[in-house]
C-alpha cells in the first residue's frame, strides 16, 4: 500500500506550513477543535482543494497538480457516494465492478460482502428509503468491495454505532488500506494508530491517542483527545495555587501564571472520614455509559467537570467531598495574558477537609 505525505503546506488562512507523513497501511485521524484546519487538510489530501503553498505525495510521486478523480484513493463522507432512486444491489455491482476481476470472483466478493453486512434482504430496496443504520451499512460495504489503497474520510462515522465502526476498521485493517479520518467522536480516536492535532492550522502534536491524552502539551490537545477542563493555577516557588486547592511539587515545570488540565477521571468521592482536597457543588449532572458526569461553576467562572460511579447519589445542589491526584494534572504555562494572574486565598479550599 501507499504512504501520503504534505510538505510545507499552507492553504489560505486554514492552514500554516504543514508538514505531515501518514505511514502506509495505518490509519491516522486528524482532529482539534472547531476550525483547526482538519477537513480542509483531509480535502487537499484527496484532491478538491490545492494547497496555496506546499506539496502533496502519494508514494514518492508529487500529486499536487493531479485532478480528485485521477489519485488512488476514496474520499468519503457520512453521506453515501451513490443516488437516493439506486437500489443495493446497483449500488454494490457498481462498486465491485469498478475493480479488475474476473466473472467468477465478482460474483462471490459480492455474495459474501452483501451476507457480511447483512444486505442479502435489502438488495430491491432504494437507498432513499433505508434507514440511517442500513445506509451506513451498504457503504461500508460498497468500500470493502472497492478496496481503496487510500481511505480519505471526512466524519463519516457520526450516524454509525461503535459495533459497526469496529467492523468497518477491522475490514479496512485486513485489506491494508491507509487511512486519514477526521473523527467526529473521541471514541473513534481509539481504532487510530496515531493522531494529529491541529490548531488554528498548525501541527500542535502527534503520537498515539493514549499518549496525547495522558501528556498533552496545549489546551487544544487535551479538549481533542477527551473531556477536559482548564484550571489556572500559579507557581510560587514549590506551591500550585488554585480554586481547586493547593498542593506542593518537587520540580514545577514553571514559575507564575498557566493552566491545569483536570480530566473528569481525575477526581474520585471521598470516603466517610476521609480527608477532603475540594467540596464540589453540583449544578447539573448527566448519566451516560453507566457513570454520572456532575457540573459545577467555581470561583472566577471556573467550570468543572467531574465523573462520579452510578449508584452515587448525585443532584442539582449537592455538595461533594472529593479527593484528586495532582500528578495527574497537566500543568501549562500562559503564553499569554493570565486570565487571573493570583488566586485569592479566600477561594481556595482547605486542603484537609473532613465529610
Amino acid at each position: 500500500m501507499l504512504d501520503v505525505a504534505l510538505r510545507n503546506v499552507s492553504f489560505s488562512n486554514i492552514l500554516r506550513d504543514v508538514t505531515l507523513t501518514f505511514p502506509a497501511s495505518k490509519h491516522t485521524a486528524i482532529t482539534g477543535p472547531p476550525s483547526s484546519g482538519a477537513s480542509t487538510l483531509l480535502r487537499i489530501v484527496a484532491g478538491a482543494l490545492r494547497p496555496s503553498r506546499g506539496d502533496v505525495l502519494i508514494g514518492t510521486r508529487a500529486v499536487t497538480d493531479v485532478k480528485a478523480s485521477r489519485r488512488p484513493l476514496l474520499y468519503v463522507t457520512s453521506d453515501i457516494d451513490v443516488a437516493g432512486r439506486w437500489s443495493v444491489q446497483h449500488a454494490l455491482v457498481a462498486a465491485v465492478r469498478a475493480r479488475t476481476l474476473d466473472r467468477e470472483d465478482r460474483h462471490r466478493e459480492y455474495a459474501l460482502t452483501a451476507e457480511k453486512w447483512e444486505l442479502a434482504s435489502l438488495l430491491e430496496r432504494r437507498i432513499d428509503s433505508l434507514s440511517s443504520t442500513e445506509v451506513a451499512r451498504v457503504h461500508f460495504a460498497r468500500v470493502e468491495l472497492l478496496r481503496p489503497a487510500i481511505v480519505v474520510a471526512d466524519r463519516w462515522l457520526e450516524r454509525t454505532s461503535g459495533e459497526l465502526a469496529d467492523m468497518l476498521y477491522r475490514t479496512l485493517r485486513v485489506i491494508g488500506s491507509t487511512v486519514i479520518s477526521a473523527p467526529s467522536t473521541h471514541a473513534e480516536l481509539a481504532f487510530s494508530d496515531q493522531i494529529v492535532v491541529l490548531d488554528e492550522g498548525r501541527v500542535v502534536q502527534t503520537g498515539m491517542a493514549a499518549e496525547v491524552f495522558a501528556h498533552p502539551v496545549s489546551e487544544a490537545a487535551a479538549i481533542a483527545t477527551g473531556e477536559a477542563d482548564v484550571v489556572p493555577v500559579t507557581i510560587r516557588g514549590n506551591v500550585v495555587e488554585s480554586v481547586i486547592g493547593a498542593w506542593e511539587l518537587a520540580s514545577p515545570p514553571f514559575q507564575g501564571s498557566g493552566i491545569a488540565i483536570v480530566r473528569p477521571s481525575d477526581f474520585a468521592l471521598a470516603e466517610k472520614g476521609e480527608d477532603s482536597d475540594l467540596i464540589f457543588g453540583v449544578e447539573e449532572a448527566g448519566f451516560a455509559g453507566g457513570r454520572w458526569i456532575a457540573h459545577g461553576v467555581l470561583s472566577g467562572n471556573v467550570t468543572l467537570r467531574v465523573e462520579l460511579p452510578a449508584g452515587a447519589n448525585v443532584h442539582k445542589g449537592r455538595l461533594l467531598a472529593l479527593r484528586y491526584d495532582p500528578l495527574r494534572f497537566t500543568l501549562l504555562p500562559r503564553e499569554m495574558a493570565p486570565l487571573q494572574a493570583t488566586v485569592p486565598t479566600d477561594v481556595v479550599p482547605p486542603l484537609s477537609e473532613t465529610r
